[in-house]
């Protein structure tokens, strides 16, 4: 998966990753355990605990069923909704400029009417050039209505995209993009349009030919509209030098969410998995992102003998584990409640590489 994963030029070594615990590097295994939250300031090691950071069944109000390990590692994805977060990054974004930019044939368009009909978009847009529709959440109980307030139009060429955002009113700052669309009983609703630069989904802050993953973290709940620079600015501006940032994208080359940076140390690293959460404040939005260690394809670390596709974040562990080690290593009742992460192998490409937490695969 990740060995001789290429971007633009930049390559993601593997060969050394978690090969023995980052941890180690800052502490000794046999440390005490480090009582209260983690905090903003100070060692990286003083702000690490052993209990899980994760919520519980009774944070989530439900009634928590036999233990199993992938419905564990399922409930992680919920993190973010529930979970404060203990570093804030509040200012302006840095400015983008483009020349001559490339776009997705992929747009985002939000704030839909409720009673809009498909046939209705394909007449509205068609005018741009041949296009499908894509309804995030659309069945068979809505044949008709979108059951969201959003949806992607999927153009068929680059140039339909362009001519679409030359059609577009653009607010003050020329960063938002608007087009009225009107259903049955909505008349020239202004919709908000959302495409994406091709080019914003990767960002080298210095001149590299090899990154390790035992140095990057994968950030899931990111906003639509944050790209590569600048989430490498605020992971920067928080943790430490960023070498590399990268929004992670669909086949349609459209952002789904979730991305990964490349720090340069590993006390930025650690102190990164550490925070977990990172409010972001700008004019445009306000979002909680959700920070996790960036998992690769691995051997359990305890046996090595099976594939180990779940990972324990704790400082007591901090490695890889097949089933029976996990449930094995986590009888005692001092691990038992750590939290699994487990890489989602739904849709999986084999051409690049996937990350744990919030979002999709990286497909």
């Amino acid at each position: 998966m990740l060995p001789g994963l290429q971007v633009e030029g930049v390559k993601l070594d593997t060969d050394a990753c978690l090969k023995q615990n980052p941890l180690n590097t800052f502490t000794n295994a046999s440390s005490a355990q480090v009582e209260g939250p983690p905090q903003a300031e100070g060692p990286v090691v003083g702000c690490w605990s052993t209990d899980p950071i994760w919520p519980g069944w009774d944070t989530l109000a439900l009634n928590k069923p036999k233990f199993c390990i992938e419905r564990e590692a399922q409930l992680h994805k919920q993190a973010a909704a529930v979970n404060d977060a203990i570093y804030t990054m509040e200012g302006h974004l840095p400015p983008r400029h483009y020349k001559n930019p490339v776009y997705s044939c992929k747009v985002f368009l939000g704030g839909v009417p409720w009673d809009i009909t498909e046939a209705s978009v394909l007449n509205t847009f068609s005018v741009f050039g041949p296009l499908k529709v894509d309804w995030p959440g659309k069945d068979g109980n809505h044949p008709r209505f979108a059951p969201q307030g959003y949806m992607y139009l999927l153009f068929d060429w680059e140039e339909s995209v362009k001519s679409l955002m030359q059609a577009c009113a653009q607010s003050d700052d020329n960063l938002e993009f608007y087009y009225k669309l009107s259903s049955r009983q909505i008349h020239s609703k202004d919709v908000r349009v959302i495409p994406w630069v091709i080019s914003d989904s990767s960002f080298i802050h210095h001149p590299i030919q090899h990154l390790s993953c035992s140095k990057t973290v994968f950030v899931g709940a990111l906003h639509g509209t944050l790209n590569a620079e600048s989430l490498a600015h605020i992971m920067e501006e928080l943790f430490g030098e960023v070498m590399y940032a990268g929004i992670d994208t669909d086949k349609h080359k459209y952002p789904i969410g979730s991305g990964r940076v490349t720090f340069r140390s590993q006390r930025s690293y650690l102190k990164a998995v550490t925070a977990a959460f990172v409010q972001i404040k700008t004019l445009k939005f306000t979002k909680k992102v959700q920070i996790d260690p960036y998992l690769s394809d691995s051997m359990c670390q305890i046996c090595n003998s099976q594939p180990g596709p779940f990972f324990c974040r704790a400082q007591a562990c901090f490695k890889y584990y097949c089933q029976s080690c996990w449930y094995w290593q986590h009888s005692l009742d001092v691990l038992s409640s750590h939290q699994p992460l487990m890489r989602n192998q739904k849709g999986l490409n084999p051409n690049k590489p996937t990350a744990a937490g919030v979002g999709k695969s990286l497909d």
